[in-house]
């Protein structure tokens, strides 16, 4: 446990990585660009430092959100990779000019909305189109002014899959069945 003087947090810092992906990538996991108890704070934690649960600069948090959750994205894809090599490999046009850091948060979300539409469409046809269907166990639903109403959001409904899928077994074992035989079915066979 890391304790501090709540007082004693300077202001985040002010630093943008929009001309420097490197940087970050250095950054997120050993810094000094906040320093506290005579610390450097790595930026993958400065959320816990300045969001409103930690009593710390609670004002500073909405200023800083967007742009520590980019940075946070675009870490946690680098981390996906063995080096910035095998990175840059991936953030490069066809002539090895790399990406600009709008480009790589671009790429990123348009990978995800087509990850999530996916996985929304994988629980309506595992569901038969009714995620209302009483082997949801209602996870589809959500509470708003005290009445129920049925999520139609993708991104909504693949992270509900993917939950579905990873605490109940039944289902998750049905899917894995599904699947198996649509891989049979689509396999052509060698020659």
């Amino acid at each position: 446990v890391f304790k501090f003087v709540r007082r004693l947090v300077p202001d985040p810092p002010n630093v943008l990585f929009s001309k420097d992906v490197d940087r970050l990538f250095r950054e997120w996991e050993n810094s000094d660009l906040l320093v506290v108890n005579g610390r450097g704070i790595p930026i993958k934690y400065w959320d816990q430092f300045y969001k409103k649960t930690s009593g710390v600069k609670e004002d500073a948090w909405p200023a800083l959100k967007g742009k520590w959750a980019n940075w946070k994205y675009i870490a946690t894809e680098r981390l996906q990779h063995p080096d910035t090599i095998a990175f840059w490999n991936r953030f490069s046009d066809h002539d090895g000019k790399r990406f600009s850091y709008q480009q790589i948060l671009d790429t990123l979300s348009k990978e995800r909305d087509g990850k999530a539409t996916h996985n929304a469409e994988n629980a309506r046809l595992f569901f038969g189109g009714d995620l209302s269907h009483p082997d949801t166990k209602g996870v589809f639903f959500y509470l708003k002014s005290g009445k129920k109403f049925l999520t139609t959001k993708d991104p909504v409904i693949a992270r509900k899959w993917l939950q579905l899928l990873e605490e109940d077994d039944n289902i998750s074992s049905q899917w894995a069945r599904i699947q198996n035989t649509v891989l049979r079915q689509t396999h052509i066979p060698s020659l």
